[in-house]
């Protein structure tokens, strides 16, 4: 039901969580230093550092690029290279999606999620 305090406690329970070890600037939160991700395979990072558990709230009126990722228009536009800019769901890993009022989100976003869930 509305008022009971989900968000608040989904957000307390942010701060309890242990911090996790990520690839230095790795937008997927990759945990090693040899993953196979787009960005740890051509970045190759040095470290790894600790950070919060994320904790990535997901808006009602979010798009699909926003929550899996699109074409990063600005380095297109300005620099003429093709380049992935990650989602919400990159920000999330190995943490949490907090998803509000998922029977307001649209059918089409609903389905993504659950795609991403079961592969």
């Amino acid at each position: 039901d509305r008022g009971t305090g989900k968000s608040t406690a989904v957000r307390a329970l942010a701060s309890l969580l242990p911090n996790i070890l990520v690839a230095e600037g790795c937008p997927y939160n990759c945990g090693a230093l040899e993953s196979e991700c787009q960005y740890c395979s051509a970045n190759k990072p040095k470290r790894l550092v600790k950070i919060k558990t994320p904790v990535i709230d997901l808006p009602l009126g979010a798009t699909e690029d926003r929550v899996v990722g699109a074409l990063d228009l600005e380095i297109a536009l300005v620099k003429g290279q093709k380049s992935f800019e990650p989602g919400l769901l990159a920000r999330a890993n190995r943490g949490f999606l907090y998803i509000d009022e998922v029977n307001l989100l649209e059918d089409h976003i609903v389905d993504l999620l659950l795609d991403v869930l079961f592969s």
